[in-house]
């Protein structure tokens, strides 16, 4: 009965809004997506000539086996503990290159790469082709996409335009209001830490949310 609930009184009446949101798509500006694509793809031919600079010779940096001998076997770059794939070959994924920052010139290159290559391929070439008549991008909005209940989005996944990095922001441009509308946002403040203080009733939380404390710090502090 309680499930049943949550079917009739959250999920089905959410399904036409999710339609609409299908049909109607999000407007794309994609004069910003033409100059960052001008811009991004000098630079990462920029990059490519300096990281070849670098090994002393020309390769396919977007290869990891071939990446991997550069690195590790012709300039030793390979810590004692570093990681292998399941074929044995040593890592060259982000997390083993950034401890070795430090070591050679060419690691911060082959990031930096690695990034410039990302955005191109998964936003800034990918998006402008399924862009309408109308410079309007449609995603599938999935309501039971993920297991935690969240909502899914896919084909392209608009839930995950960059955020982190500077270069990554600068995509975010590129999605707009039609004229005379806003594009807003709303988040839930530590929503999972309120129900939390509902659920258990416990005072020190409750108290905690009440003074518009810091929940982290002001749990720390209590402990």
């Amino acid at each position: 009965r309680k499930v049943r609930k949550v079917f009739e009184e959250i999920e089905k009446p959410i399904m036409k809004v999710v339609e609409e949101m299908n049909e109607r798509g999000v407007k794309i500006y994609k004069k910003v997506l033409a100059d960052l694509a001008s811009k991004y793809h000098k630079e990462l031919s920029r990059l490519e000539q300096a990281i070849w600079k670098e090994a002393g010779e020309e390769f396919n940096i977007s290869s990891p086996k071939v990446l991997s001998l550069i690195l590790f076997n012709k300039l030793q770059l390979a810590e004692k503990r570093q990681k292998k794939t399941s074929t044995g070959a040593l890592s060259t994924k982000e997390s083993e290159l950034e401890k070795l920052r430090d070591r050679h010139p060419i690691i911060t290159l082959v990031l930096e790469y690695r990034e410039l290559a990302k955005l191109l391929s998964t936003y800034i070439d990918a998006i402008p082709p399924l862009v309408d008549k109308n410079s309007r991008l449609h995603s599938t909005f999935l309501q039971a996409g993920t297991t935690t209940g969240r909502m899914a989005s896919q084909l392209p996944n608009l839930q995950n335009i960059p955020n982190k990095t500077v270069l990554g922001r600068a995509i975010r441009h590129a999605f707009v209001a039609e004229e005379g509308s806003k594009l807003v946002s709303f988040d839930y403040s530590q929503v999972e830490l309120r129900i939390a203080a509902i659920l258990s009733l416990d005072r020190k939380l409750i108290e905690i949310f009440k003074n518009g404390e810091d929940v982290h710090a002001g749990v720390a502090m209590r402990v």
